[in-house]
């Protein structure tokens, strides 16, 4: 268990509220996500105003990368899962924004929905590829 001897902070029971909200159990998300996904947040100063809706709203786009589309939509209707999935398809528009953020914590724990997880896949820039193409052949001419 992460938490010590103060226990949980208020701000991951708002994560867990959100969690089973939208359909998860709190108990299927590690409790090392969950502080990541609150530090993602504060990170962006997006806790100023009023913390608990925004970590609701975050815990449920990160409940909608774990179920998948399809749980997702059973457990929370049309509306709310097509939110989520607009959501999702911006990310791959915008790579950055805590959405973004929240994707690759998904991607990178290994709790993403295998739906979600096609979606992405790890790319080099073709500027970035030329670079190591000229250093491999600089190690090579060593």
């Amino acid at each position: 268990m992460i938490f010590g001897l103060f226990g949980r902070k208020k701000e991951i029971h708002m994560i867990d509220d959100g969690l089973r909200r939208c359909g998860a159990f709190s108990s299927s998300i590690p409790d090392a996500i969950k502080l990541t996904l609150w530090r993602l947040a504060k990170n962006r100063e997006l806790l100023r105003e009023d913390s608990e809706a925004v970590l609701i709203d975050l815990a449920s786009f990160l409940t909608y990368c774990f179920m998948g589309e399809e749980d997702f939509t059973a457990e929370n209707g049309a509306e709310l899962s097509q939110k989520m999935h607009k959501r999702l398809e911006m990310t791959q528009v915008f790579d950055e924004g805590i959405d973004a953020e929240i994707v690759l914590l998904a991607l990178h724990s290994g709790i993403a929905h295998g739906s979600t997880a096609g979606r992405f896949s790890a790319e080099i820039p073709e500027r970035d590829m030329g670079k190591e193409q000229s250093d491999s052949v600089s190690d090579d001419q060593k």
